[in-house]
């Protein structure tokens, strides 16, 4: 465990050579009396690029090195099986499957860029992690801070296993500025291009509509008034859908669900604290809201990830349970302006300290047994 072990530091060295080289240059600027307000306030708020990239290379390299962890292999095999010819391997794709965008890219990559897994792996993860590198550089208030719960919530290990997924977890993460500004047309575009890497992304759609709305308006009680219902009727609805799936490729899918134990209650109950926290200082966030209305999307993205695990604890961890990370990934946004703006100023430090150990906690908890393997490090644990 000690590559994730400094994998959760990294944000902490990184800020810390920051904060006495660039950082303290900027400090200085504070009573120049040529520094404009607008100057100081947008060099403060905006961490230059190197230092996110060194952070973000960081996981990067570690991620994109690995080799047996969780489903890599089976990526992997199935890299290795496309043909080395390029017409070959185009005329094998099946279009008809369940990532045939996923599967074009795998087969001009391997045609025209490399036939080693290991530089797939590398491109695959930094391409998800430079996409949230980006977002979280543009909207969060504390990037390292951020960075810190990328890895101590441990949102990384989608990068590892579920990759599919988070291709498009991270891209339509990295768009999301047409939330915000209510691009439809492109949004959803870009969502149906995703979802030929991975389907589940189509759940977007109908949350793009929801997460526009007012935080704890009658739109978002009427969304979570229908997931209890779902939550109430699951065993006879997953029936029901388990019916009309016969003799398809997703025949058994819900009988699956009803075996699976489902979401852990107590990361249900965890993934609870930040949209509860979000309603008790809702006048504050309001305030912020004004000057930035992404805030809104965080606080509803985060009231949805709540109530997407309320669903997986009582049907399906494996189904259900994985669709949260869709909105999971604007808590790294939220935790840390709740953390800077809800408090008063002389507890700040006190709830930060609090906050940090109780995520440190959470990720030693989570990360317990996790061994990190790869073809050239060998086996780390």
């Amino acid at each position: 465990m000690i590559i994730y072990y400094s994998m959760l530091i990294c944000p902490l060295v990184v800020y810390l050579f920051y904060r006495f080289t660039v950082g303290r240059k900027i400090k200085s600027l504070v009573y120049a009396p040529y520094a404009s307000d607008e100057k100081l306030n947008e060099m403060f708020d905006k961490i230059p690029l190197i230092f996110c990239l060194i952070t973000f290379g960081y996981f990067i390299f570690w991620i994109g090195m690995r080799t047996y962890i969780a489903d890599t292999s089976q990526y992997i095999q199935s890299f290795n099986d496309i043909s080395d010819n390029f017409q070959s391997a185009w005329e094998s794709i099946d279009w008809n499957g369940k990532a045939p965008g996923f599967n074009v890219f795998n087969v001009f990559f391997k045609s025209f860029i490399s036939q080693d897994y290991q530089c797939w792996l590398m491109t695959i993860a930094a391409f998800s992690g430079l996409c949230i590198m980006f977002a979280l550089r543009k909207h969060s208030c504390n990037f390292f801070y951020s960075s810190f719960l990328f890895i101590a919530l441990l949102t990384f290990t989608w990068m590892m296993n579920g990759m599919r997924q988070f291709i498009t977890v991270s891209a339509l993460f990295a768009l999301s500025d047409w939330i915000k500004r209510g691009k439809l047309i492109p949004f959803i575009l870009a969502v149906i291009l995703f979802s030929t890497v991975h389907t589940t992304c189509l759940l977007m759609i109908p949350i793009y509509f929801v997460v526009r709305c007012k935080p704890w308006s009658g739109r978002i009680f009427l969304f979570l008034s229908a997931i209890i219902l779902i939550c109430i009727f699951a065993e006879p609805f997953f029936e029901g859908v388990d019916n009309i799936l016969q003799d398809t490729n997703y025949s058994g899918v819900s009988q699956q669900m009803q075996v699976d134990n489902g979401v852990n209650p107590i990361r249900v109950a965890f993934y609870a604290v930040f949209p509860i926290t979000a309603y008790i200082y809702q006048e504050t966030l309001m305030k912020e809201n004004d000057n930035d209305p992404y805030i809104n999307i965080c606080v509803n993205m985060s009231l949805v990830t709540a109530a997407l695990y309320l669903v997986g604890m009582f049907s399906s961890g494996i189904l259900i349970g994985r669709l949260p990370i869709y909105c999971e990934v604007y808590n790294l946004i939220l935790i840390p302006l709740m953390l800077k703006k809800c408090f008063p100023e002389k507890q700040q430090n006190l709830v930060m300290f609090i906050a940090t150990l109780l995520f440190f906690i959470f990720f030693y908890i989570q990360i317990n047994g996790l061994g990190y393997i790869s073809n050239i490090t060998g086996y780390v644990y």
